[in-house]
């Protein structure tokens, strides 16, 4: 072979081997799958439980009173204090329920009704009135209250039920059964309140 040749012949075998052997390099580092770094999940934050600071003894006083006032506008026939005492408006859950009239069940839905229901009633009965309480439960905001108790009104007595719910920072009536639930379930007892005195009557 002559000399030329096999210089060519030599070249093309050192250009074929680091061909060949350049395949190997490793890829960039650019060009690797990432294996994404794992990290401990955090908790989610939990929200904060906002208390609210009710003192239920206070409150609960506080609604003694308010029917202290209601039962001693009743012996001085006091529309003026009644109305006070009341809560104001005239949805269908402001009512009063009664069988004052002659025996016959009554009741009267909304403010204007309930006012002019006493109204009548003052002209035909009158008298002092006590009211016992044997019950009160408030709900866990201090804003609904349901009282029970045997009332003594001249020649009416019996048992009521009564609702009340927060105005601003007074307790008002908003609504009371002088028929015990004997006509149907009036009013309602609050469920699972945060605060009571006394015990259901067992039904």
């Amino acid at each position: 072979m002559k000399p030329k040749a096999i210089c060519y012949f030599m070249i093309m075998l050192l250009v074929t081997g680091m061909i060949a052997c350049g395949g190997d390099d490793p890829e960039p580092e650019s060009e690797q799958t990432q294996t994404p770094t794992t990290t401990a999940s955090q908790p989610a934050e939990e929200t904060p439980i906002v208390e609210r600071n009710i003192d239920f003894a206070a409150e609960e006083q506080a609604i003694r009173e308010l029917y202290a006032v209601y039962a001693a506008a009743h012996g001085d026939k006091d529309e003026d204090t009644l109305a006070e005492v009341w809560l104001s408006g005239e949805s269908k859950d402001i009512f009063t329920a009664w069988t004052f009239w002659a025996g016959t069940f009554e009741k009267n839905e909304g403010g204007k009704a309930v006012s002019k229901a006493w109204a009548g009633i003052f002209r035909l009965r009158g008298g002092n009135m006590t009211v016992n309480i044997t019950y009160i439960s408030i709900d866990s905001r201090g804003k609904e209250a349901v009282l029970r108790g045997a009332y003594d009104w001249g020649n009416q007595k019996g048992d009521l039920i009564s609702a009340l719910k927060k105005d601003g920072d007074d307790w008002k009536i908003r609504a009371i059964d002088y028929t015990d639930g004997r006509f149907g379930k009036q009013v309602k007892d609050l469920i699972e309140p945060a605060h009571t005195f006394g015990e259901i009557p067992v039904e």
